[in-house]
């Protein structure tokens, strides 16, 4: 890992500079069924639940590539999405476009297809069905003239898209349009106060009702690092003055909002291809540069960072890059493609925000292994199989709902002793241990019996845990028993891996009598997943 060190200001004694480590870069090599998505640039990166969806863009080195394709990295399981499912008109292609969250949606608008900027506005609709993304496409309809732009940014804000700068194929601009979400109509804003010049390539972010504009080009030869607030309430522009270390004049740069502060990664000054992390704090109006190991170090040349150095380590720093893109997911940002002068990348790197300090290791897990099944303290025996098992209220009702409504249920009367009936006693053991210590050994003879439990007492990390060794360990004797698991107790993700397994062997499958024991709502499903 490389650490990275947080300095407040930069000055010439190091010790001073440094106030404590807190971040790391790792390079992810993302897994996937399919292909990798190809090197591209200027293309846009938005969330959607655990997913990162890339949008179109320009591939490649030599002759480019404009694309209008879609690739989904699943972020919980660092790995490229093979299943998506298309609906609706795909849009055309493009780059230098924008793409904003809007509640369950993501809003497109703009950009260059290579012969004119474009000035359509699209909405997508992600969603999930059958372990499939599905993403359909709704061309929006303005109800007067759109102006038309690359290179701006968006930011959306309640119903209202506000679209600042960048380029109509003639000018530099430095006007500010917003679009009604609902009513599907284009406003100019008039603003006062100290407005920005015109500009394109430039970042920006969406805080408070205030939308936050740093750097980008004025000309084809200059570049910027002015930063702008505007107050979308009363439409006045500020020009902020920043303390601490601002960054140096660039273009394409990324802006990501992560725990109220904007953090701002690469970009282009000119001269030079950055690889360098400022994090802005808003409440403090100071800038502070991160610095990443020994990379202030060396040069942020194309070609010349630590992938060239022999003891290269697999999570060094991404390769310095402008019109990448970047999002935040869990106190994480993500980064993906971008392009220097010669090269387009398709890699992922994540910064992430460590612990202030090292923590001496927690023995919670231990502490509570300690009492499991003692009497020590216990005051609530359950009785299973002719057994007695120890266990105590405070923990059980803090870990599990099920038992926290029992147990404060005044019309039942537990007292301290209750009798489990409907599993074994093995089966309640495994329970037990999963909400002592928050892990279990799963046995394949009991992860049927354990699931079910896990759905009863609504615990909900063990049901996945259950779903995981399952969805491992699918074969042809056991994939109708764990279709219809999946089925009874309402697990998704299962019961998707499992029809999957089904249709990947229906042949196999359907030569045996096996297939009766499905019923016909899952039969009707398997006909409709297949199509």
């Amino acid at each position: 890992m490389d650490y990275c060190i947080r300095k407040t200001e930069m000055t010439d004694n190091k010790e001073d500079d440094v106030t404590f480590a807190s971040y790391e870069w790792e390079n992810i090599k993302a897994t996937t069924a399919s292909q990798l998505p190809t090197c591209r640039n200027c293309h846009t990166a938005t969330t959607f639940k655990h997913y990162m969806i890339i949008f179109g863009g320009k591939e490649g080195e030599g002759r480019k590539k404009f694309c209008n394709d879609i690739h989904i990295l699943d972020l919980k399981r660092l790995n490229w999405t093979s299943q998506i499912k298309i609906t609706g008109q795909i849009p055309d292609v493009r780059m230098g476009h924008s793409a904003q969250n809007y509640y369950d949606k993501i809003i497109y608008y703009g950009g260059w297809n290579g012969y004119t900027v474009l000035d359509d506005v699209i909405m997508m609709t992600p969603s999930e069905q059958m372990n499939i993304v599905c993403i359909d496409w709704q061309h929006i309809k303005s109800e007067n003239t759109p102006p038309k732009r690359q290179f701006h940014t968006a930011n959306i804000c309640g119903d209202f898209m506000y679209i600042f700068g960048g380029g109509d194929g003639k000018m530099w601009l430095s006007d500010l349009y917003k679009f009604d979400l609902l009513k599907c109509l284009w406003t100019q804003v008039e603003t006062t106060g100290q407005k920005p010049q015109g500009r394109l390539q430039h970042s920006s972010v969406i805080y408070d009702h205030k939308i936050y504009i740093f750097g980008g080009e004025p000309d084809r030869s200059h570049q910027l690092n002015d930063l702008y607030q505007l107050d979308i309430e009363n439409n006045i522009w500020t020009r902020l003055q920043p303390k601490g270390s601002t960054p140096s004049p660039r273009v394409s740069a990324s802006a990501v909002m992560m725990n109220n502060k904007i953090y701002l990664f690469g970009g282009y000054d000119g001269q030079q291809w950055r690889n360098d992390v400022f994090m802005y704090n808003i409440t403090e109006n100071q800038w502070e540069y991160i610095v990443i190991n020994n990379q202030d170090n060396q040069s942020n040349f194309r070609g010349q960072t630590k992938e060239n150095n022999n003891s290269q380590q697999q999570s060094s720093p991404p390769r310095p890059r402008c019109r990448h893109s970047a999002i935040a997911y869990k106190n994480t940002i993500v980064i993906f493609g971008g392009n220097d002068s010669e090269k387009s990348y398709n890699d992922v790197y994540m910064l992430k925000q460590q612990s202030i300090i090292k923590l001496a290791d927690s023995t919670l897990k231990q502490d509570y292994s300690s009492i499991l099944f003692s009497p020590i303290l216990s005051d609530i025996t359950f009785y299973i199989d002719n057994q007695e098992i120890y266990a105590h209220k405070i923990i059980l009702a803090s870990r599990c709902e099920y038992f926290k409504t029992l147990f404060l249920n005044e019309q039942f009367n537990l007292g301290d002793k209750l009798s489990i009936t409907d599993t074994t006693i093995n089966v309640f053991k495994a329970i037990l241990q999963y909400i002592y210590t928050d892990e279990v050994f799963i046995d394949s003879h009991i992860v049927y019996d354990l699931l079910a439990l896990a759905d009863k007492y609504m615990l909900q990390r063990l049901k996945n845990m259950c779903e995981d060794h399952l969805i491992k360990n699918i074969s042809l004797k056991n994939v109708i028993d764990v279709v219809n698991l999946a089925d009874k107790f309402s697990a998704q993700e299962l019961k998707a891996n499992a029809m999957i397994f089904l249709l990947d062997n229906k042949q196999k499958i359907l030569n045996t009598q096996d297939i009766n024991m499905l019923s016909k709502e899952i039969l009707i499903e398997l006909l409709k997943f297949t199509k």
